[in-house]
């Protein structure tokens, strides 16, 4: 394990819920609503992640979408550069979304149920392989970094944010439970474990606005109900404190992109 791998690892470690909370907690605070990652029409195919990715791809090649979601950190750089994509997802639900979009963009498909790196055994190679905002979900980066490269043949593009994605619900823990949330580890660190792991990496750093509101009131209350370890009678509480306390603003985010 390298330094920066030990690093992040343990700088994760500190975001877990801690086990009295969890208790309480009426459903998996961590699953993703897939609505949330339904790729859409108007999805950017310019963004710095698309354009690295576009860039190894060149005149076109097959992609791995590692945490692929509905498909929106693939499917919008379309057929012409994209031959064949695979996604990889913990759901199926995700994967199911994913395969209806890249059939309506005329992409074929290959769907993987399950986590990375133990599902990259049964994960074809592919030219280029794309995670994005999925890091902060792997404790073992190491491993998962190696195994990104491994499977690429030309390269790999990561994108995560400059913190940890669910930094904007901090206040409303220390609203609700009087959790002070941790603050590493960054997009800084993963560069360096990317470095570690033997690679080059190139950094871009852009700012994504606010998304277009996928989900509805009702439907965001739920889902921080969710991530807050709270029951349906807290939702009046939950509506009020979204108002002061939910960071909504814009992202910064971070591509690492490195040649294999």
């Amino acid at each position: 394990m390298s330094r920066a791998g030990k690093e992040w690892g343990d700088a994760l470690a500190a975001w877990a819920i801690p086990e009295e909370i969890l208790a309480q907690a009426p459903s998996n605070p961590w699953v993703h609503p897939p609505k949330l990652f339904r790729a859409s029409d108007d999805d950017p195919a310019d963004t710095p992640s698309m354009q690295a990715a576009a860039a190894f791809l060149r005149d076109g090649g097959s992609l791995l979408d590692v945490g692929c979601g509905g498909g929106r950190s693939s499917l919008p750089l379309g057929p012409r550069l994209v031959t064949a994509v695979i996604g990889v997802d913990e759901q199926q639900a995700m994967l199911d979304q994913f395969a209806v979009a890249a059939a309506a963009r005329g992409i074929a498909s290959k769907g993987i149920l399950g986590r990375w790196p133990d599902a990259s055994p049964l994960t074809p190679a592919a030219d280029v392989v794309v995670s994005h905002h999925v890091v902060y979900n792997v404790s073992a980066i190491d491993p998962f970094v190696e195994s990104l490269s491994t499977h690429a043949r030309r390269g790999v593009v990561v994108e995560l944010p400059d913190r940890h994605p669910t930094a904007p619900f901090n206040q409303l823990w220390k609203r609700f439970w009087n959790l002070e949330r941790p603050t590493e580890p960054s997009a800084e660190l993963f560069v360096e474990v990317v470095r570690a792991a033997g690679f080059e990496p190139t950094r871009i750093d852009s700012v994504r606005p606010p998304r277009k509101e996928q989900l509805d009131a009702e439907e965001f209350i739920a889902f921080v109900r969710q991530r807050l370890c709270l029951s349906t009678d807290r939702d009046s509480e939950i509506a009020d404190a979204i108002k002061t306390d939910f960071a909504a603003d814009a992202t910064s985010i971070v591509t690492v992109s490195w040649q294999t």
